[in-house]
């Protein structure tokens, strides 16, 4: 007959060390959406290199000017030109007007697809599996949950967001270390794009997780927050501006608003802008955008408040 030890361990932790709630209940979301996108593993690793496609684009173009710039007196006249060239060099050089063209134009769409697909069961999956029971007893706080879950689906919105546009200031600061101003302006771009960014990243995911809170099952939610996106800026703002020709109904526009606010942040060109550029649409100024901004980020903290409820645990 087998003998197993039974004998008693003491457990020797520290019980007047603060219970660290948000940075688990974040990585214990992060590990889960890891898991469930990846099941399929082909469909997710061509997503995850296009969403990194025009990220190494521009990191390719940034080593290679820096290469031509170096080297001029050995390489075709016809190649250099062409890499030098003041269009080329605009478009792919790291500026406000490149950051913001690649945030609010390409990596905009890898922001929705990460939110639908990694937070869309953040909190509905909890919700019916009666998990949301366990994760709030005590000394987790429904405001702990929201946050640590708020990282969880804000860490992969800003991976492909936040992250590849910073590296391309890097990448800019490595090959400009010689020209103080250069370096001045990058570090100047750097807080802003790391600004434009968050309000990219936060306004979203906030979106989906109150989404997901008012849902039972990850479908629902991701379809709640699609809805919700195309009815505010299809339906009513599009719908109001053609029937009153007034911009001011813009704000409706989700969509508009956190463009707006990037916009300032970044300071690319108004030319670029076209009818987005900040202070210049006529009665919609930037500081409207971002009330509106702030307005919605209040109702949603308030709805994930309602419905995450903590729970008493009666020994």
């Amino acid at each position: 007959m087998a003998l197993h030890d039974r004998s008693y361990k003491r457990w020797h932790g520290d019980r007047s060390l603060p219970v660290t709630t948000i940075p688990i209940i974040a990585a214990a979301g992060i590990r889960a959406a890891t898991t469930a996108f990846f099941k399929r593993k082909i469909p997710a690793v061509l997503l995850t290199l296009m969403s990194f496609s025009m990220f190494l684009f521009g990191m390719v173009f940034i080593f290679l000017r820096y290469y031509v710039q170096t080297n001029m007196e050995v390489l075709p006249e016809e190649f250099v030109e062409g890499i030098l060239g003041e269009e080329v060099t605009t478009f792919t050089s790291a500026s406000g007007l490149t950051i913001f063209f690649y945030l609010a134009n390409l990596q905009v769409v890898f922001a929705g697809l990460a939110c639908l697909l990694m937070g869309s069961g953040q909190i509905a999956n909890d919700r019916r599996t009666n998990a949301l029971e366990m994760y709030l007893s005590r000394p987790v706080t429904a405001w702990h949950y929201v946050v640590g879950k708020f990282g969880a689906v804000g860490f992969f919105v800003a991976l492909v967001t936040v992250f590849p546009a910073v590296m391309l200031v890097v990448a800019q600061l490595l090959v400009s270390f010689g020209d103080a101003n250069e370096v001045a302006r990058l570090l100047d771009l750097a807080w802003r794009t790391v600004a434009a960014g968050a309000v990219l990243a936060a306004v979203p995911t906030l979106l989906m997780l109150t989404a997901s809170s008012l849902a039972q099952k990850a479908r629902n939610a991701a379809i709640l927050w699609f809805g919700f996106l195309f009815l505010t800026d299809v339906v009513i703002a599009q719908s109001l501006i053609d029937a009153f020709g007034d911009d001011r109904f813009l704000l409706f526009s989700i969509a508009f608003n956190i463009r707006q606010v990037m916009a300032w942040f970044l300071q690319p060109p108004v030319e670029y802008l076209g009818d987005i550029a900040p202070d210049v649409l006529a009665g919609v100024p930037v500081a409207w955008s971002a009330l509106a901004l702030g307005a919605l980020v209040a109702v949603c903290l308030v709805i994930l408040l309602r419905r995450v409820r903590p729970v008493e645990v009666v020994g």
